[in-house]
Formats: C-alpha cells, structure tokens, sequence
C-alpha cells in the first residue's frame, strides 16, 4: 500500500534521526571528558598539553572503554544500518551515509586502541607502554578531531535534509510529541528548532501548524488544538522581520482558523451528548 510505504519511510527517517542526535550526544559527552582530562593533567604537572606525559592509569582514565564500545555498538552500528536503509546503494548525494561510515570506522580503531592501553595498567613494561604512548598521544587528538569533523559536517548536512523531510507525517508528529530533548541536544533549543529548518519560510509556526493539521487528520484533535496554539505562541516569540513573512502570516492565520474549527466541533459534540441524554432520560 502506498500510504505503507510513506509511513515506514517516515518510521526510518525517524530512527536515523533520533539515533544519529543520540550518538553525537554521546560522542561529545565522550569528547569533554577527554579534554577535561588531558587539560587537568597538563595544568597539574605545570606542561603544554603537547608536551604531557601519562602513566598507564593516567591514560586509561582518559576514555570509558565501556562507553566507547557503547558508542560503537549501541548507537553507531545501528546509525550505519540505518543510513544503508535510507539512503540505499546510491547514498546520499550530500554524503551523509559516509559521514556515518567514517564516524563508525574511526570510533572503532579509537576503542580498539585504548583496549590495548589497558593491559599496561595490569602489566609493567616500561619499553613497550613508552612505544605505546608515542603512537596514542598522537592517535588519541587525531582521530577524536577527525569524528568532530565528520559530526560537523553531518549536522550542516541534516539542515539540508531537514526540509526535504517536511512532510513525512510520522517525522512531523515525532518531532512534535518527543522532539523536544533531540532538539536540545542538536541545537540547544527545543522542538522549534527543528520546524524552523524544517520549514525555511514558515519557521516554527508553519511546522506547528503543520503537525497540528496532521492531528486533525487522525482525529487526534486534543492534540491539534495543543499544536495549533503553539504555532501562535511561536509567532509571538518571532521577531518583527519573520513575522513579516507571508509563509509566517498565513501560517498564523491557519492556527488561528484551526483553533476555530476545534472548538466548534468540541460544542458540536457537547451539543450532541446533551441531546441524547436528554433523550435518554425522558420518560415515556
């Protein structure tokens, strides 16, 4: 069925895009502690972060291999699957499948690499563990610089996407109902940020309006009004220039017209209960 297919690619887009957020939040989490840590023993041993020196505690302390394997495993590998699902043999023509290909290969040399520093806080070896330093103080920035890149250009890339995505109604409807802790996380905002680059020219308001249209459609209609209303609050947080736009305008203007709608057939139904129990309880 054709309505299938619309609603398990919307599903698909969905997953990548949660799971794309979650594995870049992860990865920064990863990130900071890594600089807090090289930084803190520079500044503690009174060098340049270039001129450090580790013992092997000191270096394993650096990553949580359990969370770098949970990067991995947990959110890489199925951001990788899902990119091939996407996407398909084609690819991405912005290359969004091969950052997430890139990202996992790197993450996965970076796990197996500090795996191996593990056995030198176990095993005392001077020799070998000053060889293994060489290679990993220079590994270590390399790759960690090479995966920031890479989620760089991969969230520039999904602001591109974004918009193609606008009316996938699974994706306008996740966004609306669980966008708001991805959106933090993306942009430091909340799911407002996704309409507006959802929707260029109608911004936020367009993108609610758009996910309350889609309630009403379904019959989800508490969630319309809810939906609609926040497209007006977002009008109001807008500044003078958007509002201003014509998109911006007759987005307002279908909130406001929906927010009608809504309520005449919320007094429709009250009208039609208060009859049949006036029916009810009339005696013969």
């Amino acid at each position: 069925m054709p309505g299938g297919r619309i609603t398990k690619r919307g599903a698909l887009i969905w997953d990548f895009l949660a799971t794309f957020i979650a594995a870049r939040r992860l990865f920064l989490s990863i990130y900071r502690r890594y600089e807090r840590r090289v930084l803190s023993g520079a500044r503690e041993r009174g060098v340049p972060r270039t001129e450090l020196q580790l013992p092997p505690a000191a270096l394993w302390k650096l990553f949580h291999l359990g969370r770098l394997e949970r990067l991995r495993d947990d959110r890489l590998l199925p951001l990788r699957a899902l990119a091939g699902d996407l996407f398909g043999e084609a690819g991405d023509e912005g290359l969004m499948d091969a950052y997430c290909g890139h990202i996992f290969h790197e993450i996965s040399i970076l796990s197996e690499e500090h795996r191996s520093v593990g056995r030198f806080v176990r095993l005392h070896d001077p020799r070998r563990y000053r060889a293994l330093f060489d290679e990993v103080s220079g590994y270590y920035p390399l790759r960690l610089n090479r995966v920031m890149r890479f989620f760089r250009a991969s969230m520039r890339r999904l602001d591109e996407l974004l918009p193609r995505w606008s009316q996938e109604r699974v994706v306008i409807r996740s966004i609306y109902l669980f966008g708001d802790r991805l959106a933090q996380a993306a942009y430091g905002q909340g799911r407002e940020a996704f309409y507006a680059r959802m929707y260029p020219e109608g911004l936020a308001v367009e993108g609610f309006v758009t996910a309350a249209r889609s309630f009403v459609e379904s019959g989800f209609f508490a969630h319309a009004g809810t939906a609609f209303q926040d497209a007006l609050d977002a009008h109001e947080a807008s500044d003078a220039e958007e509002r201003e736009r014509p998109a911006v305008q007759r987005a307002r203007a279908d909130a406001e017209a929906g927010l009608a709608e809504i309520a005449r057939m919320a007094q429709a139904r009250m009208a039609q209960a208060s009859m049949a129990e006036g029916r009810s309880g009339a005696t013969p």
